[in-house]
């Protein structure tokens, strides 16, 4: 599968995280994306701490590329010091424990069942038959005492025509209260994908 054309369509609160391996100034970078997410969060009357953004921008993007994404988004509203959402965009490929990989294969082995039966739906998008997975699973500890966080995904995996393989456009976030409108977003990223 060549990647060299893999895009989406980005909603404007959407950050490009970017590769931080050396030498890639990830504090630069993230010192200046701060400063430009507080004024825009200023803007809108909803003031910032721009370090502890800069913070949560370097935090995120190491933790992420810890899974070698093919791209990775984070969604920053104003008002909030970090993000609140972070999209992934990986891919799938057939090996010799999965010779065919196809949106059916993916709904039987990503599928979660930590609260319950997850959403499944099977559908078309421009760029190939798909499969959409709602579910919310249970997280990493993040303290060693305490509960283990609620994690909230949308997973899309698209077969893209004339491809053996996947590509998986993944986005997890932690707060209830966000689940219709990140859902919404990530529902009108996912036909937007192209390769």
């Amino acid at each position: 599968m060549d990647f060299s054309e893999l895009g989406v369509n980005l909603h404007e609160q959407w950050v490009s995280l970017p590769d931080p391996t050396p030498p890639f100034d990830l504090g630069a970078w993230a010192d200046e994306t701060a400063a430009e997410l507080a004024a825009r969060s200023a803007a809108d009357g909803e003031p910032v701490d721009t370090k502890r953004l800069s913070r949560n921008l370097r935090a995120i993007t190491k933790e992420s590329a810890t899974r070698e994404p093919l791209g990775a988004f984070a969604w920053y509203v104003s008002g909030f010091n970090h993000a609140v959402g972070l999209a992934e965009l990986s891919a799938v490929l057939p090996d010799e424990t999965a010779p065919e990989v196809t949106p059916q294969w993916m709904a039987e082995h990503f599928a979660a069942h930590d609260f319950g039966p997850p959403e499944i739906t099977y559908l078309d998008l421009p760029l190939g038959p798909a499969v959409r997975i709602r579910q919310n699973v249970i997280g990493e500890k993040k303290r060693l005492f305490g509960s283990r966080p609620v994690v909230r995904t949308l997973v899309y995996g698209v077969q893209p025509k004339g491809e053996k393989g996947l590509l998986v456009l993944r986005c997890s976030w932690a707060e209830s209260v966000i689940d219709e409108p990140i859902t919404g977003i990530v529902d009108n990223m996912a036909p937007t994908l192209v390769l």
